[in-house]
């Protein structure tokens, strides 16, 4: 696909402007409310676990696909404000807000999900 197909597809989808968003480093706040998991872990306590978390996704045809490029955008189903999901195994186990951790991005538990608390416990 060349740039022209490229631009004339962009113009016909009218893709929004994008702007950066600039993150400010989170201040260390009092934890509050239920944990996850309560009791004794301390046998699986050095156990890693993968947890991801999901800003958006989105659905592209395969010349919207091939026409990425540097410097392209397109838009994901989250609104900027939305919570992001926590998810472990797949699963989402919380809701949080993107923040920065010195020079990382992180999450801040927003909420415990109550099918979370109820899987986790069995």
């Amino acid at each position: 696909m060349s740039k022209q197909q490229a631009a004339e597809l962009q113009a016909e989808h009218e893709i929004p402007s994008a702007k950066a968003v600039n993150l400010k480093p989170v201040q260390e706040v009092a934890k509050t409310g239920n944990k996850l998991l309560e009791g004794n872990f301390s046998i699986i306590a050095g156990l890693k676990v993968t947890v991801e978390v999901v800003v958006g996704s989105a659905e592209l045809t395969v010349d919207e696909l091939f026409a990425l490029e540097k410097g392209s955008t397109f838009s994901l189903d989250q609104l900027h404000n939305a919570p992001l999901i926590v998810r472990l195994d797949g699963n989402p186990i919380a809701t949080g807000s993107l923040v920065v951790i010195e020079e990382n991005f992180g999450i801040k538990i927003d909420e415990i999900l109550a099918a979370a608390a109820v899987a986790t416990s069995k």
